[in-house]
């Protein structure tokens, strides 16, 4: 997943608006500071191409991690002079804690078994300081979920290329199934490719008992239709 869309992943989501990286990022710094004033170290884990860091590291020294190396290749071109390394959230071990810890745009979704995403959150939490905040985006609320979701068509462009997307979704048991095509066209050629991406559907309690599990301190909070955020505090 991600090899081949990293090239246009934010052209993408910035270009028809799906993302607003500015705007989330002060949500998030509202909350890290709320939940945690004085925080001033941030990781990222899932971070994709960097582009919520980029705003973060106004008020942070900012890290991220990521499955994909081909999606750090375009965050080290953003961030060159962050630490950005390949990782793997469910086995995550930096040997080091930050005040903020972030999971963000459902990535915790990947995790498709039930008890892996239980212990995923204690990886996520055991970088978390003593009084830092950890703070998870969830998948799809599973009673929320509905079948054969035919998405887009998702349009953008720029200097470079044109890109459209089609997504089919379906649900098998508690895992979403997603087919997305797109079409890229270049300066000279057009490009097709379909990425399948699997995703579980977790109800937000089961969240909120891992982060509990973590010795966190969780509230919830809404972050887009259908979905939620769990914010979780570390005692000190």
């Amino acid at each position: 997943m991600y090899s081949k869309v990293a090239r246009i992943y934010d052209l993408l989501y910035s270009g028809t608006g799906i993302k607003d990286y500015p705007a989330e990022s002060e949500t998030l710094h509202a909350i890290i500071q709320e939940e945690s004033p004085g925080a001033r170290t941030l990781l990222d884990v899932a971070c994709g191409t960097g582009a919520h860091l980029e705003v973060l590291r106004r008020w942070y020294e900012v890290e991220g991690v990521d499955v994909s190396p081909e999606m750090l290749e375009v965050a080290r071109r953003r961030l060159p002079d962050a630490q950005l390394q390949v990782a793997d959230m469910r086995t995550l071990d930096l040997g080091r804690k930050f005040d903020a810890v972030t999971c963000l745009f459902s990535a915790i979704g990947y995790v498709t078994d039930l008890a892996e995403m239980r212990s995923t959150i204690g990886r996520l939490a055991d970088h978390v300081a003593p009084g830092g905040v950890l703070i998870v985006d969830g998948w799809v609320r599973p009673e929320d979920w509905g079948d054969d979701y035919r998405g887009g068509p998702d349009v953008a462009s720029d200097d470079e290329a044109m890109v459209v997307r089609l997504t089919f979704s379906r649900r098998t048991g508690s895992i979403t199934e997603m087919d997305l095509h797109h079409l890229v066209r270049g300066a000279d050629r057009i490009d097709h490719f379909t990425e399948h991406h699997r995703l579980a559907l977790v109800p937000t309690a089961e969240y909120v008992a891992a982060f509990e599990s973590a010795g966190l301190r969780p509230r919830v909070v809404p972050f887009m239709p259908s979905r939620d955020r769990v914010i979780g505090t570390k005692p000190r």
